[in-house]
């Protein structure tokens, strides 16, 4: 069970209802996470807008986008993470078995060069916050300077969703799995 209470709309102060609608529109649901950090109004606000920046207004391969969150959750243990962008990462292209054989990437031949790239990228980040030199360059072979910001930023991001999800035991939906 979450720590702090699930808020529904009607929970939120009136001038910030919004939130939820725009939530419910855009999303068609209200995810939990939205739920718990709703206790800071303003601060989902501006989750949401700096979330929806990483997501649909950058020049990175959505790809390898998900692949670094994918890896994120994983790393963690945030099942609440990795389920809800498991089916988000099959709809930017990450193939099936990528998301099913995530753990083996470093040998599995369904992953090539660039996308172990970016997953090692990602764990690196997640395990040591630090990165090698070498696996920095890598990102260079095929990264622009933009691309590799956006990279870090969203690495970076969902490291601290996670941070935020875990100690508030944010449970996954009930219907998250379908």
């Amino acid at each position: 069970m979450a720590r702090l209470p699930y808020l529904e709309r009607d929970d939120l102060p009136e001038p910030e209802r919004d939130i939820f609608d725009t939530l419910l529109e855009q999303r068609g649901a209200i995810g939990n996470i939205f739920r718990v950090v709703a206790h800071s109004p303003l601060l989902l606000r501006r989750m949401l807008y700096f979330s929806d920046g990483l997501r649909n207004r950058t020049t990175l391969d959505p790809r390898y986008r998900e692949l670094a969150i994918l890896t994120v959750g994983r790393l963690t243990q945030c099942d609440y993470e990795y389920v809800h962008h498991q089916a988000l990462a099959k709809r930017v292209g990450v193939r099936p078995e990528q998301v099913e054989r995530l753990a083996e990437w470093e040998t599995d031949p369904a992953f090539n060069d660039r996308e172990r790239a970016v997953i090692r990228y990602a764990t690196e980040v997640t395990q040591q916050v630090r990165v090698s030199d070498a696996t920095f360059q890598a990102l260079g072979d095929f990264l622009d300077n933009e691309q590799i910001v956006e990279l870090s930023l969203n690495t970076g991001f969902y490291n601290m969703v996670v941070r935020f999800l875990l100690p508030m035991q944010v449970e996954l939906e009930p219907d998250a799995r379908d």
